[in-house]
């Protein structure tokens, strides 16, 4: 038998099904640890405040309080991502809501990329007896792919689909608060070493009228790095007429200064998709333009230079790194005919970038201008 070759690890294996945020009983892996019920029928507070004083996201525990009588099947997605310290646009936003959000499988999707590539280990659900069965199908696809420990907290009866399939999981039933405040306080694991401190990005969302912009830096001359007239058309974020704009610093890989530190903290906090919250990242990183990271290679995505003339050549810095991981498990959740150029983003996308940018109060670097040959004096003689 002839032997079946393996991709290596550079070139990203592309499989034509996607993800889809659905479960069935024999696709468990009896590996994973069973599923935890809590019952409190007389609904404890002291069960709710332990559950949500166990949120800890720095070791992967995330508590989470859905919103109530959810009719819309992707909300108990983005529920999940605000937990993560993810927001998205309100309703009440003057831009229309990405698209991605008004598709179930899309929000389900860019949920496990930001579950994994954030190494969230354990979810705790409050108020899980609310849940649809659905949400129940969701959270257990979830919790295949990303390998989680899953606590439910439950105050009543689930309805009748949802208890079949919890029925056909491996789990234990707490019934006493004794034994329920014992599982919830239990320490979580310490945070992993060199792990960038994503979820104490936080910052207001929307932002504030009065918030400060940052303006790019000007990246350096030459063909690589150039910004060109329809980029500035592709995104087109402008801040009102009033607005205070400060530039961030020419270098990029020193997190430290506290302008470029704030403009991190809004990357991580307010883009919620992967791939568009990896581009935003690594335009204020690199200064690349647009149409460059829709080619940009997917080894590229763990390597990159301070220096904008060089090759890729050193790591990234550590808070770039849960963007691009995010980005790339988001492409092997698509099951994507991109896989080799990850950041790859479809036209009618390209606003939601911009958005993006706007929502971070990011500018582009101010146009460089080029004379034409035209324009250009002779040389003096002598």
């Amino acid at each position: 038998m002839t032997p079946t070759a393996h991709p290596t690890p550079a070139t990203p294996l592309v499989d034509p099904k996607a993800w889809e945020p659905v479960w069935s009983p024999d696709e468990t892996d009896p590996a994973l640890p069973p599923l935890t019920l809590i019952f409190d029928p007389h609904d404890h507070a002291a069960l709710t405040a332990t559950a949500l004083a166990a949120h800890r996201p720095s070791a992967g525990r995330i508590t989470l309080h859905p919103t109530p009588l959810s009719t819309t099947r992707a909300l108990l997605a983005h529920d999940l991502l605000r937990a993560y310290g993810k927001h998205l646009p309100a309703p009440e936003d003057l831009h229309p809501a990405p698209g991605w959000t008004h598709h179930n499988d899309d929000s389900w999707r860019n949920t496990a990329a930001w579950t994994t590539a954030l190494g969230i280990t354990h979810l705790i659900i409050c108020r899980a007896h609310r849940l649809s069965s659905g949400d129940i199908q969701h959270l257990l696809a979830l919790r295949e792919h990303a390998r989680l420990k899953l606590t439910l907290l439950c105050h009543g009866t689930f309805t009748h689909n949802a208890q079949q399939l919890l029925s056909a999981v491996r789990h234990h039933d707490l019934d006493t608060p004794e034994a329920a405040l014992q599982h919830l306080q239990q320490p979580p694991p310490p945070p992993a070493a060199g792990t960038y401190p994503w979820w104490q990005a936080h910052t207001s969302f929307p932002a504030r009228p009065e918030e400060t912009w940052f303006r790019l830096p000007t990246p350096p001359s030459g063909r690589r790095h150039r910004w060109e007239d329809r980029h500035y058309a592709m995104i087109a974020t402008q801040p009102p007429p009033d607005a205070h704009i400060l530039p961030l610093p020419p270098t990029r890989w020193d997190h430290t200064h506290p302008h470029l530190a704030l403009a991190i903290a809004r990357i991580h906090n307010r883009i919620a998709h992967p791939v568009h919250a990896a581009r935003v990242a690594l335009h204020l990183l690199t200064g690349t333009p647009p149409d460059q990271l829709n080619h940009l290679p997917h080894t590229d995505l763990t390597t990159a230079s301070p220096d904008h003339d060089q090759a890729p050549s050193a790591d990234l810095p550590p808070w770039v790194r849960p963007l691009t991981q995010a980005a790339l498990a988001l492409i092997e959740l698509r099951g994507y005919a991109h896989a080799n150029n990850p950041l790859f983003i479809p036209k009618w996308e390209e606003h939601e970038v911009s958005q993006a940018l706007e929502y971070c109060r990011l500018l582009l670097p101010p146009p460089t201008p080029t004379p034409s040959a035209a324009r250009r004096r002779p040389a003096k003689r002598r």
